[in-house]
């Protein structure tokens, strides 16, 4: 037996970074996976991985922009497995600049995938697991949840936005058996969509430590919960 044997994990943002280290973290704990992103061949080479380790895998070429792509998402992963066990809200994207130059489609894109998309994933798995009286939504978010910078006015906003869901979604599923938990990484040597950095530092997080961490929280025992983790790494400035 293994940690998360037989249980229905969905993560978005699977294909790369940070998404794509939870999904082979979680999968190697013995999780089935419905893995989610916009890049269907590299959604199909992880999800080869993933049935190599002998486990199940359904694969969902999503944008997360659009509200009906994301009801086919949650009608299919029910439709395969009956039920998601864990959610992994990882998908996220970032346009840095001063906010004057800043552009309407991009503060619809920001919000559309780092803080709609999740909420609608929530209301998808939620109610069966509040059934079931277990469930654990994980939200990727970010030190930018707590701390902003110059020219990062919309990231930042896009992910305060997401650690105050998370904090209130907590309270409220408090006496459910849901557990929610944000991670907030510092810097991560990863893929991040819009107009991330495409050079990184060695000393930055990997995506395995994020990975990591997830893991740690949806496997305390059932009478713990940890609704909020910041990581740094240790060069970063905190």
């Amino acid at each position: 037996m293994t940690q998360l044997d037989d249980k229905i994990v969905l993560v978005t943002g699977a294909s790369r970074g940070i998404g794509r280290a939870i999904t082979l973290r979680f999968a190697r704990a013995g999780a089935d996976l419905v893995i989610v992103a916009r890049n269907r061949e590299e959604l199909q080479e992880l999800g080869s991985e993933i049935r190599a380790m002998g486990r199940g895998c359904l694969i969902m070429p999503t944008d997360l922009r659009d509200p009906a792509q994301i009801e086919v998402l949650a009608r299919q992963a029910f439709e395969q497995f009956g039920r998601i066990d864990i959610l992994i809200n990882n998908a996220g994207i970032g346009f840095w600049a001063p906010v004057t130059e800043l552009t309407l489609d991009q503060y619809d894109e920001m919000f559309c995938v780092n803080m709609r998309a999740v909420f609608l994933l929530t209301q998808a798995v939620l109610p069966q697991m509040i059934e079931r009286g277990n469930g654990h939504i994980v939200n990727i978010a970010s030190t930018s949840s707590r701390w902003t910078y110059p020219e990062g006015t919309l990231y930042c906003a896009s992910k305060f936005a997401l650690l105050g869901f998370n904090e209130a979604l907590a309270k409220e599923l408090r006496t459910t058996g849901v557990r929610v938990t944000a991670v907030c990484p510092g810097q991560v040597n990863t893929y991040l969509g819009g107009s991330g950095p495409q050079t990184w530092e060695k000393d930055m997080l990997s995506g395995e430590d994020v990975a990591e961490l997830a893991f740690q929280a949806v496997t305390l025992p059932p009478h713990a919960i940890v609704t909020e983790i910041v990581v740094w790494p240790r060069a970063e400035a905190f």
